[in-house]
């Protein structure tokens, strides 16, 4: 057996550093940091995220013109330096003390890699939890789920509690109310049938009628005189045994011993000696 080769993974291309960089900025943009005395946090903070540049400087001076605001190499070149030797905030809170973030600004902005200053992870971990939860609630109301506190006073449980009985028998006073409905001599009604629009239940009240469903009745047979089983449907069609009586009229005019080879019966002992 030849080698078979693992089965390939997904790929994840998510870049988190460059996600906390655009969020940096929508932050910077959206609280006029460019011009205010602090505009170096933010592009300090840029800096910590964007370790791969090949040309740090250049890459500040841009960061600046999308943070609305404008700066010159040389101090392009000063906030590089400021950058490496300021303690580096990583982490989401640590990050949003850093730059001042707070939670009405995260929501407003959409950020997910940093957190807020006036909300802690746990408390908005609860936040979500509890938004989410209402959420799904809503749609389930939507999907046409009745509330908790109105199934349950309408469940079995609670009417046997009202009644004073168990459950059991609040399912047997359901199962005679369906026998009632149903009497079980009548099953429903038929199947279609295309060659009479009458309709009537497949299980008759009665027993009339039994000959026209195909059931046999005994009649004489002209030749030998015993009685024979026809059985006769609503259609008038004859039966299997009326059929064969038929064949054998048409080789009437034959020999005996030809007519019982024509339909392939024994020849009698007595003929066979004949013959």
């Amino acid at each position: 057996m030849g080698h078979v080769p693992a089965p390939l993974r997904r790929r994840n291309n998510f870049d988190f550093p460059a996600k906390r960089r655009r969020e940096i900025v929508l932050h910077a943009r959206y609280v006029g940091a460019m011009d205010t005395e602090d505009r170096n946090r933010w592009l300090i903070a840029w800096v910590w995220h964007n370790r791969k540049a090949k040309d740090q400087i250049w890459s500040v001076m841009e960061a600046a013109k999308r943070m609305g605001g404008k700066i010159t190499e040389a101090e392009a070149s000063g906030i590089t330096e400021e950058a490496s030797i300021t303690r580096k905030h990583l982490t989401a809170d640590n990050l949003a003390r850093f730059l001042g973030v707070t939670y009405e600004q995260r929501q407003r902005l959409g950020l997910t890699t940093i957190g807020s200053v006036n909300v802690k992870k746990r408390d908005r971990m609860e936040i979500r939890r509890v938004r989410d939860k209402v959420k799904h609630r809503d749609k389930r109301r939507a999907a046409g789920a009745r509330p908790r506190d109105e199934y349950e006073a309408n469940s079995t449980a609670a009417k046997a509690r009202a009644e004073g009985v168990s459950r059991m028998t609040i399912y047997r006073r359901r199962r005679a109310a369906e026998r009632a409905k149903n009497p079980p001599h009548v099953t429903g009604m038929s199947t279609a049938i295309f060659l009479s629009s009458e309709d009537r239940p497949v299980t008759p009240a009665g027993v009339e009628g039994l000959a026209e469903r195909g059931f046999a009745s005994k009649k004489e047979c002209p030749r030998s005189g015993r009685g024979v089983a026809a059985t006769v449907g609503a259609s008038g069609l004859a039966s299997s045994q009326t059929a064969t009586t038929m064949v054998a009229d048409r080789y009437e005019s034959l020999p005996l011993e030809l007519r019982f080879m024509a339909l392939g019966l024994p020849l009698p002992q007595n003929l066979a000696r004949a013959a």
